[in-house]
């Protein structure tokens, strides 16, 4: 699995964010979610993912001024 070149073959397709591996998973971090209407774009985005050595791709939307912090003890 190589993340890198994940995340610069999402982001010749127009996905711009930062992948997490978690296990064959990578989730991209994104803050567009406007991308995500587009069937053949979410499925160039997987078709990239397979070829970098994951099964699944999961796409979270990150919205930092919406987001609250979380208080932790």
């Amino acid at each position: 699995m190589n993340v890198e070149n994940l995340e610069r073959a999402l982001a010749e397709i127009g996905l711009h964010g930062m992948v997490e591996v978690r296990g064959s998973l990578a989730v991209l971090r994104i803050e567009d979610e406007a991308a995500l209407a587009d069937d053949d774009l979410r499925t160039r985005a997987m078709d990239a993912a397979e070829r970098n050595g994951f099964t699944h791709l999961a796409l979270e939307v990150v919205d930092a001024d919406r987001r609250a912090p979380v208080h932790r003890d």
